[in-house]
């Protein structure tokens, strides 16, 4: 039994339509709840948890219901995605290629593995740099998908986090605001690190098109989101960003020092290929 199916039953025998089911779709659109229910469209875990609290289901009743294959399912997706991650930041685009083969070897249905491919090639077109070999039919495709999504949630935040690249860059401060406003007081420790994330791309693309204005706003929310182990990674990425802006607009040699101890921490823990890359991008805007 799927989870959109699982739902259904519920409200059923609560004699409830989809309008009441949602609370009005406060929680989420009636329309986008009926796909759910239909398993055309995937529900996140918050409004989901939202759903059951409302309508008092136990969590622990619902969960343990599920189909034992869907919760393997789930485990297979998020294997896959750490996958694509780290290998993404080893700069392997053959490596992201073979992913594509691990995923046809998988009992995924036909429509997640079609999705799980697209997250792949969109992984491999984002590590593209000549203008000419950009897949413009993919990425209009994949900023569709994103935003297909009737809320910013962390699902969606996640997905648009790492395909930023594919935005102009008022476009993803645009965005980028409109999270942080709605996200600024969370605890969750997924959404800060997407939201650091956000943050770190922003300033990158920043340097990167040297339109380095009108960025502060960016780096106060990272300034403010308190250092935690999960977090340390990010931050020290933002640190990096950082120290190189304010080196390029005052030229002081400490901020400098300070990059290259932010690149030094990275390749330390074990990251290298993705230090080289940061130290690559430190001399190109150094210059």
């Amino acid at each position: 039994m799927t989870i959109g199916e699982l739902l259904k039953e519920y409200r059923i025998s609560q004699a409830k339509n989809q309008k009441d089911f949602t609370h009005n779709g406060i929680i989420i659109s009636q329309s986008y709840y009926s796909k759910v229910e239909k398993n055309t469209h995937r529900i996140t875990a918050d409004s989901l948890i939202k759903l059951l609290h409302f309508n008092n289901i136990p969590l622990w009743t619902f969960f343990s219901r599920l189909n034992q294959n869907d919760n393997m399912q789930y485990q297979q997706i998020s294997n896959l995605h750490n996958i694509m991650i780290s290998t993404y930041y080893g700069q392997n685009q053959q490596k992201l290629n073979d992913i594509k083969l691990l995923i046809d070897k998988t009992n995924l249905s036909k429509e997640d593995k079609n999705e799980e491919k697209l997250l792949v090639d969109g992984w491999i077109e984002s590590l593209k740099k000549d203008p000419k070999s950009f897949d413009m039919e993919l990425r209009h495709k994949l900023k569709d998908k994103i935003f297909s999504h009737p809320n910013l949630d962390k699902n969606t935040i996640t997905l648009y986090c790492n395909f930023m690249v594919f935005y102009d860059l008022d476009s993803n401060k645009i965005i980028a605001k409109k999270i942080i406003q709605q996200y600024k007081d969370s605890d969750n420790v997924d959404i800060k690190i997407a939201i650091l994330a956000i943050i770190s791309n922003i300033l990158a693309i920043a340097i990167e098109k040297n339109q380095i204005e009108d960025i502060q706003l960016f780096i106060d929310t990272a300034d403010e989101i308190p250092t935690l182990p999960e977090l340390f990674f990010y931050k020290n990425t933002i640190f990096f960003f950082k120290n190189l802006i304010i080196y390029k607009q005052t030229k002081q040699n400490n901020s400098l020092i300070n990059c290259k101890n932010a690149i030094n921490t990275i390749i330390n823990l074990d990251m290298k290929s993705y230090g080289d890359k940061i130290h690559k991008f430190l001399n190109k805007h150094t210059k």
